[in-house]
């Protein structure tokens, strides 16, 4: 039996309880379980790289599977949903959605009103609570929703009054609810007596700004959450929370499944009922299941996990970031696959050598790439594949077949994991990780990928790159040493864009960069190591920018980008940024000489009356050089303590 399970931003507890429901069921029976999972980022804020995630969801060839479970609940997009709908529909083959939905579909179902409810009356009977304010989720699920309502009709059947001032809409980040810990505190009319909230996570994040403005918990002010995540056991006070029972839910899923191919009978609809958790957060004292010795192993033992895997990911984002070969890209990636003790991995890219030079090329000469870059080619190829500690490669194969028949992991019962390869919404491809748990277990292979993702467009800028040089061989057009445009260049398009903008009035920003004490390394260490300078600098300003920027090489040491439509506030990030990759520059190299750099930037708000490049330019150079010089004081100081 085959089966695909489709769940979204499984950093949360809760996510990776319902995987482990499924998988310890189908292991038993030795069922093979391909998972798909994105990180789709936080609920409010969706983006290119949101996109680039979600296009997992558009993988899968549903012909190929016996049964689908999915979590609709967690995958916020209409339009993938409507296209995973339509080709579990087509497949005509059986799928439990976890959340009510499509009647066509068996559900099981975590209800979200009962611990609500009882948590809410528990502080309102046993404690008193009169004030009692709710850290909503999302307004755009149904199962955030559901607990606002329960904690609704709580309140007004104990008669107590509420409105919107007593609810904030969160997205179940830690973030939000520091956010609407913040805004109860200074803007409410009166202090709240309790604050109940939709996940444990956002009770957390209040919790920590509650302390941190003086607050004690529960004397002042107590807070609950929902879930019964790993968090609500560490925090102290320990949270109370609501039992979910997500890997029950997981069992039920896989066993409804298990009976409609086993040709039995089975409810269509289950609901896992909820039960609350009391702690000391609400000021109850209640036995649990783990005591202070056992949560010191369990914080020991994650301690030493999470060391483990973040020295990993330091050493892979080191290497990754100076690569711009693909070849040694690969021969990275195996030392840490080794490493890391995976069973099974597959790179798997999108088309194959002889398209990728074709879409190099024509990029280099400025046409469209002849494919949708946001999605995933036809054919599939497997440059590396680790397979029990051999590597090979495999390819090509029609992407609904997901890998090649022929490699090992297809002809064993196995848990595959299956994550995007992507950077914002350019996809190149996809992982799929066998038998490695730790892939859905927390955030290490998320990130581990996000390093894989941000090495391949590294690559690939470079490629792109490469390739247009040697179009352009010794032409006009780019500075040679650094494949950034020439002066005369950025004049020319600078004026254009000038000119355009007038019409529009927008604003226009210059950033403006220089090599502190350039002179004095090639004076001293020769021309050579100052060029290397040069070109890191290039390289750290070209990763910070976006579509439509312009960038040049003005002098020997002075580099230019403008921005378009910015704000002052945007001009300073970009600056930050650019500092930031310098810093991570100079961390990672293994070079003596550091890379300096002396920033400024100039702003004209509304280019309708007319600006001059020239003007701009000098203005930007000047605050670069009184940032300098303020800055050699304030070292001329340290030097003298």
């Amino acid at each position: 039996m085959k089966i695909a399970v489709l769940i979204g931003n499984i950093s949360f507890d809760s996510q990776k309880r319902m995987i482990n429901g499924i998988l310890d069921k189908a292991l038993i029976e030795r069922t093979n379980v391909y998972v798909f999972v994105s990180e789709g980022g936080h609920y409010e804020h969706r983006s290119d790289y949101s996109d680039g995630e979600y296009n997992i969801y558009t993988l899968p060839d549903f012909t190929q599977y016996d049964g689908v479970i999915m979590c609709s609940d967690t995958i916020h997009d209409p339009e993938i949903m409507e296209h995973i709908r339509k080709g579990i529909n087509e497949a005509a083959i059986p799928c439990v959605d976890m959340s009510a939905g499509d009647s066509a579909f068996m559900h099981v179902e975590m209800e979200n009103t009962v611990g609500i409810t009882q948590i809410t009356q528990h502080l309102i009977t046993k404690h008193n609570a009169r004030n009692v304010y709710f850290i909503a989720g999302p307004s755009d699920t149904e199962a955030a929703n559901e607990r606002l309502r329960a904690w609704q009709d709580t309140m007004s059947r104990n008669r107590i009054g509420w409105d919107m001032e007593h609810i904030y809409y969160g997205d179940y980040s830690f973030e939000s609810g520091m956010r609407a810990a913040r805004r109860f505190l200074n803007e409410a009319r009166s202090m709240p007596d309790a604050i109940v909230a939709a996940n444990d996570e956002m009770a957390v994040g209040a919790m920590l700004t509650l302390k941190a403005a003086g607050y004690r918990i529960p004397e002042d002010i107590m807070v609950t959450g929902y879930d019964e995540s790993s968090i609500a056991e560490y925090i102290y006070p320990r949270l109370t929370t609501v039992r979910r029972g997500e890997y029950e839910a997981g069992n039920a899923a896989y066993t409804k499944i298990a009976a409609v191919l086993g040709g039995e009978e089975t409810e269509r609809y289950t609901v896992i009922q909820g039960s609350p958790v009391f702690a000391d957060s609400c000021g109850c004292e209640t036995e649990h299941e783990y005591g202070g010795a056992e949560l010191q192993e369990k914080y020991v033992s994650s301690y030493i996990e999470f060391h483990r895997n973040l020295e990993i990911l330091k050493n892979s984002a080191a290497e990754f970031t100076g690569l711009t070969e693909f070849e040694d890209f690969l021969d990275s990636l195996e030392q840490h696959i080794r490493y890391m003790g995976v069973e099974y991995f597959y790179l798997c890219m999108c088309g194959n050598t002889e398209e990728y030079c074709k879409e190099l090329h024509k990029l280099a000469l400025g046409e469209e790439p002849g494919r949708d870059m946001a999605a995933y080619t036809e054919e599939i190829w497997v440059p590396f594949a680790y397979e029990d500690g051999e590597v090979a490669s495999y390819g090509p194969f029609h992407k609904s077949e997901l890998l090649p028949e022929e490699c090992k992991m297809k002809h064993k019962g196995c848990v595959a994991v299956v994550m995007p390869l992507h950077y914002r919404n350019r996809c190149f491809g996809y992982c799929v990780t066998g038998n490695y748990r730790a892939a859905i277990e927390g955030q290490f292979s998320q990130t581990f990928m996000l390093n894989l993702d941000n090495a391949l467009e590294t690559i690939y800028r470079h490629d792109v790159m490469k390739t247009m040089t040697e179009y352009l061989g010794k032409s006009w057009y780019r500075d040679e040493l650094t494949g950034v445009c020439r002066e005369t260049v950025f004049r020319r398009k600078g004026e254009e864009i000038l000119k355009e903008i007038s019409r529009d009035k927008k604003s226009v920003g210059v950033i403006f960069a220089d090599i502190d004490d350039l002179k004095d390394v090639n004076r001293e260490y020769g021309r050579d190591q100052g060029d290397i300078l040069i070109k890191a600098l290039a390289s750290a300003m070209e990763q910070t920018m976006d579509d439509g920027e312009l960038m040049c090489r003005l002098g020997g040491d002075e580099f230019v980008i403008m921005k378009t439509g910015c704000s002052e506030e945007e001009l300073q990030d970009h600056i930050e940024r650019i500092e930031t990759v310098i810093t991570y520059y100079n961390m990672v190299s293994v070079r003596p000489l550091k890379l300096s750099v002396s920033l400024g930037y100039c702003l004209e708000a509304d280019c309708s009356t007319g600006t001059e490049l020239n003007a701009m330019l000098e203005k930007a150079n000047d605050v670069m050089y009184r940032n300098k010089k303020t800055k050699k004081m304030s070292q001329a100081e340290q030097a003298e303590i």
